[in-house]
């Protein structure tokens, strides 16, 4: 938390007041302030990192 305001600062993935709450589908990192960049498949992406999720039959690091 910062030490004056006391508003916390989340770690990436992660977001609310008190950074109890996951990154929205689609979402990823500090402020979850990213889009996902994966292709076919839809699986989405991991909040911290953006590392796609490949549904199965989608490969590649976009599920491309």
């Amino acid at each position: 938390c910062h030490h004056i305001t006391g508003e916390c600062s989340c770690p990436p993935g992660w977001t609310g007041h008190d950074c109890k709450h996951p990154c929205s589908s689609g979402l990823w990192g500090r402020g979850c302030a990213n889009s996902c960049a994966c292709d076919g498949g839809d699986g989405g992406c991991d909040p911290a990192t953006g590392t796609c999720s490949c549904q199965p039959g989608f490969t590649g690091q976009h599920c491309q």
